[in-house]
């Protein structure tokens, strides 16, 4: 006889999660992840889709949040994926890019956060947000990405205690992940993508880069019964580039 798992229960008895960026190579994993481990997943995406949205803008918040309520009548955990990342010196970088990447990546999970709290409150609910090892170390470059990614990171521990006990809010801030992203990296230093792969892998003490199904699971298990004692935390699967 087989044994049921969680993917046998009632679509309608499923917790639900809503992931953003959910196109992306990132995004796609969490998804995957997420539905094999019995979730009913709203994916977000910036464009297409009955979940689209361009968190940049005010009012995309909000709208969403309703949406997913209004499709799958309940909110059980927020992961914040999106994101908008350019690269420049600081002396060239453009100020719109600078508004973009921020108004992206901290203000749109400030608003997700906003409009989800009371839905995540109700289901004894949690939330992720995907922030970045840039985040804690910063990077060449890298800006306004790495302001913004430090923000979630603060965003995290103030809303960790805020929301609790009912919420449950950490983030994850991965190294480097195998995705369509690193094109920018490449384009940033002046090398093809293989060259920018090697070079962050060598830079690795375990020697490659993330996959992004190994980051996707970091996700799970805080979602997860496993993950039922974390909050406030930030944890870096990062293959051992940064130790504290």
């Amino acid at each position: 006889m087989t044994r049921p798992t969680a993917l046998d229960r009632p679509a309608a008895d499923r917790p639900v999660a809503l992931v953003t960026g959910a196109a992306g190579g990132l995004g796609s994993a969490l998804v995957a992840a997420l539905e094999a481990d019995g979730w009913a997943v709203a994916g977000a995406t910036h464009h297409g889709g009955p979940y689209a949205a361009d968190l940049a803008d005010p009012a995309a918040a909000d709208d969403l949040v309703r949406r997913v309520i209004g499709t799958l009548g309940r909110l059980d955990l927020l992961v914040a994926n999106h994101a908008a990342m350019t690269m420049a010196p600081v002396e060239t970088y453009p100020v719109d890019d600078w508004w973009l990447v921020v108004d992206t990546n901290l203000s749109g999970s400030f608003r997700l956060a906003r409009a989800a709290a009371a839905h995540l409150a109700s289901r004894r609910g949690a939330m992720v947000f995907i922030s970045s090892e840039w985040g804690i170390i910063g990077w060449p470059e890298a800006s306004a990405y790495a302001a913004s990614k430090a923000g979630l990171i603060g965003l995290t521990k103030a809303l960790a205690r805020e929301l609790a006990p009912d919420v449950r809010v950490n983030a994850v801030a991965p190294g480097v992940i195998d995705t369509a992203q690193l094109q920018v990296d490449a384009d940033s230093a002046g090398v093809d993508l293989d060259e920018i792969r090697r070079r962050y892998a060598a830079a690795t003490p375990l020697g490659r880069i993330a996959d992004p199904q190994e980051i996707a699971a970091t996700v799970v298990f805080l979602a997860s019964a496993g993950g039922a004692f974390y909050t406030g935390q930030v944890l870096q699967p990062n293959g051992g580039t940064t130790t504290a």
